[in-house]
C-alpha cells in the first residue's frame, strides 16, 4: 500500500499497483479500504472517493492540525491513521475467510437501434465480426463499475468481452445525448448526461443514471454489477416516457450536512440582471461529499476570495455570491444593501462612485452596481448582504455549468434576470457610502501581470526526466484560450514523460497540474473532473489557487516547487490571519 499526496489537502492510497491481473479481487480490496476508512471518522477527513486501485481521501487541514500535536507534519499523521485502519480491516478481512464486500446486480435496459447506435459497424469491423454479434456479446456479459467519474454518474465499467475492445474515436464528438451506451478501448460506459466525448455509441437506454434532486444523485456505484438487457425502440419510448426512469433499486446514501449560510429561499428583495457580463454564475464555497459519484467540489474559483468578501458584508461566509469573468456585469437594486467583491483588476462603481476591492460599498435602492472589462486578471466574486438566495442543490447553492444543477437554474445569468436576495441585514452601512477599512491587498486582489504559482510535488513526478523537471521550475507558460472552469490550458515547453506506459485512472482535485500525451500540461481548477488518467506532475498549492483563478489566454506564468511541510504552514498562516481579520471586522461592526 502506498500513501501519496495529491496537493496539500488530499492524498490517494493506493491499495494495489496493478488493476488488469485480478480486477475482481482488487476492486473488493479498494471498496474494503473506502468503508473502513468511511466508518473510521479520522479527525478532519471530509470526503472519500474510490477509483480502480485506489480511495482518494480529501481533508481539511485546518482541522487535522488541530487533532494532531504537530501540525507541520499533518501528512505523515494521516497517513499513519490511515495504514492502521486499512490494516485492521484487512486482519478482520482474514478472519471472515476472505469475504467480499455485498454488491448489487442493477440490470440496465439498452436499446441499439441503429439510430442510436452510431459506431456499430466501427466496433462490429474492428471485432471481426457482425454488429448483431456485437449487441449479442455486449448484452451477454456482465460488467462491474470500477469507479464514476468523468462527468457526474459516468460509469467505467470493466468486464467488457476482449474481442469488443475498440480505441476510442480519433476526433471526440462535441455532444452526446445522455444515455448513449459507449465503448472506450477496453471498457464500456454510459453517458448520464449531454458531453464531448470520444467513445464508439453502440446503443442508448432510457434510464436517468443521474439526477441532481435523488439521492444519491447516481444511479450506479463504484463495485456495482451490472447487466445489459437489449429492448426494442418501442419499449425505449415506453420507458423514457414514465414519470421517471430511474430505477428503483436503490440504497439510501446520506447527503452530508455542509455549513452554506442562509439558503431557505425566503421570499425577500430582489436584484436585477440588467447586464449579465460575459459568463457570471452563483457560487459559494462548494460541494463536499459526492465525488464518488463523479461530482466535482465546484464552488468560487477563489474560494478564499469569496468568504472575505461575505466578512465584509457581514453574511455567513460560505454565503452564495456572484463569480463574474471578463466582467460586464450590471446589477439594480431594489432595496439598500452592502457589498463587497474581490478579484482581478476590475473597475467598480455604484452609481458614479468607485469601489475598491476589498471594501464595503452602500447601495440605496435603485442604484446600479457596474463591473467594467479587467485591466489584470479575468475573474472577480461579489458579496451582496443576505447572499444570493438560491435553492441549496447536494448541500450547496453553486452552479455545476457542465452538470447544469445548482445555482440559477444550473445556468450563467443572462440579462433581465431576477436575483432573489436573501433577507438577514448584514453588516450596518458604511457611513460615507463606501468603507475606510478593508482587507490586505494580497487576499483582495491577487491578480498579478506575470504570476509565479507555488507548487508541491505531484503523483507522478517520478515519471518526468530531469530536463523536463528544470522546464517545468525555469521556463514561462502561456494560457491558452481554451481554459474555463475546469482548467487552464499552457502553452510553451513541452513536458515529456521518460514513462509511456498508461496510467490506471485516479483522483485529481483543483490544483492538480496534468500533462497530456502533447506534451502541453493542464492545471486543473474547481469545475475540473474528479478522476483523471493523464500523469500528475505537480500540484499547485492551496494558497495560490486564487492567483490561478486570474489566469487569462495570453497570459504569462510560471511555477515554483515548495515543500510539503511549507504549503501546510502558508495555509494555516493565512487562517490563523483570517480569524484575526474576522474579530477585527466585529468589533468594526460593534
Amino acid at each position: 500500500m502506498q500513501i501519496i499526496p495529491l496537493g496539500d489537502s488530499a492524498l490517494i492510497v493506493r491499495v494495489r499497483d496493478r488493476f488488469d491481473d485480478a480486477p475482481e479481487e482488487t476492486l473488493d480490496t479498494v471498496l474494503r479500504a473506502f468503508q473502513q476508512l468511511r466508518g473510521a471518522n479520522i479527525p478532519g477527513v471530509i470526503e472519500l472517493a474510490p477509483a480502480y486501485t485506489s480511495v482518494a481521501v480529501f481533508f481539511d487541514p485546518v482541522a487535522v492540525a488541530r487533532a494532531t500535536e504537530t501540525p507541520d507534519k499533518m501528512f505523515e499523521w494521516l497517513a499513519t491513521r490511515i495504514r492502521g485502519v486499512v490494516a485492521a480491516g484487512a486482519e478482520r478481512g482474514r478472519h471472515r475467510s476472505g469475504a467480499s464486500p455485498v454488491v448489487r446486480l442493477l440490470k440496465i435496459p439498452v436499446c441499439y437501434d441503429r439510430e442510436f447506435a452510431l459506431d456499430i459497424d466501427d466496433v462490429a469491423r474492428c471485432a471481426k465480426t457482425s454488429p448483431s454479434e456485437v449487441v449479442r456479446l455486449h448484452s451477454a456479459a456482465e460488467y462491474r463499475v470500477a469507479c464514476i467519474g468523468f462527468v457526474p454518474g459516468f460509469p467505467f465499467l470493466t468486464g467488457l468481452p476482449k474481442e469488443l475492445a475498440t480505441p476510442r474515436r480519433e476526433v471526440p464528438r462535441k455532444e452526446i445525448p445522455l444515455g448513449s451506451v459507449g465503448i472506450g478501448g477496453a471498457q464500456t460506459g454510459i453517458y448520464p448526461l449531454r458531453s464531448p466525448g470520444g467513445w464508439n455509441l453502440i446503443g442508448r437506454t432510457p434510464l436517468r443514471l443521474f439526477d441532481s434532486q435523488k439521492n444519491p444523485p447516481a444511479l450506479l456505484r463504484a463495485g456495482d454489477r451490472v447487466r445489459f438487457r437489449k429492448i426494442t425502440r418501442d419499449e425505449f419510448e415506453v420507458v423514457i416516457h414514465e414519470p421517471s426512469s430511474r430505477a428503483q433499486s436503490r440504497v439510501p446514501v446520506a447527503i452530508p450536512s455542509v455549513g452554506h449560510g442562509d439558503s431557505s429561499t425566503s421570499v425577500g428583495m430582489t436584484a436585477t440582471t440588467q447586464r449579465a457580463g460575459f459568463v457570471t454564475s452563483v457560487q459559494d464555497l462548494g460541494r463536499t461529499g459526492f465525488r464518488e459519484f463523479g461530482v466535482s467540489s465546484g464552488g468560487a474559483l477563489n474560494s478564499f476570495g469569496l468568504r472575505v468578501a461575505n466578512l465584509l458584508v457581514g453574511n455567513h461566509e460560505g454565503a452564495a455570491g456572484l463569480e463574474i469573468t471578463l466582467g460586464g456585469l450590471q446589477l439594480r437594486f431594489e432595496d439598500e444593501r452592502i457589498v463587497a467583491w474581490c478579484g482581478g483588476e476590475f473597475d467598480v462603481s455604484i452609481g458614479s462612485t468607485q469601489l475598491p476591492p476589498g471594501h464595503a460599498g452602500h447601495v440605496q435602492a435603485g442604484e446600479r452596481l457596474k463591473f467594467g472589462r479587467p485591466q489584470i486578471g479575468c475573474r472577480a466574486w461579489l458579496a451582496v448582504s443576505g447572499g444570493i438566495d438560491v435553492p441549496a442543490v447536494l448541500g450547496s447553492q453553486s452552479t455545476d455549468l457542465r452538470a447544469q444543477f445548482g445555482g440559477f437554474g444550473g445556468r450563467t445569468l443572462h440579462d433581465g434576470d431576477e436575483l432573489q436576495l436573501g433577507t438577514r441585514p448584514g453588516s450596518s452601512p458604511p457611513a460615507t457610502g463606501i468603507s475606510t477599512w478593508t482587507a490586505p491587498h494580497d487576499w483582495v486582489s491577487p491578480a498579478m501581470p506575470k504570476p509565479i504559482l507555488r507548487f508541491v510535488r505531484g503523483v507522478d513526478w517520478d515519471r518526468f526526466n530531469t530536463s523536463t523537471l528544470r522546464r517545468l521550475t525555469t521556463e514561462a507558460f502561456t494560457v491558452s484560450p481554451d481554459s474555463d472552469r475546469m482548467g487552464v490550458r499552457l502553452e510553451g515547453p513541452e513536458l515529456k514523460r521518460t514513462d509511456e506506459s498508461d496510467l490506471i485512472s485516479e483522483a485529481v482535485a483543483p490544483g492538480t497540474i496534468q500533462v497530456p500525451p502533447n506534451g502541453k500540461p493542464i492545471l486543473l481548477l474547481g469545475d475540473c473532473q474528479t478522476i483523471g488518467g493523464y500523469p500528475k506532475i505537480a500540484h499547485v498549492i492551496s494558497v495560490d489557487l486564487g492567483i490561478a483563478a486570474q489566469l487569462r489566454a495570453g497570459d504569462h506564468v510560471r511555477f515554483s516547487e515548495v515543500a510539503l511541510t511549507d504549503a501546510h504552514r502558508l495555509l494555516l498562516e493565512r487562517e490563523r490571519e483570517f480569524e484575526r481579520f474576522r474579530i477585527g471586522l466585529s468589533l468594526q461592526h460593534t
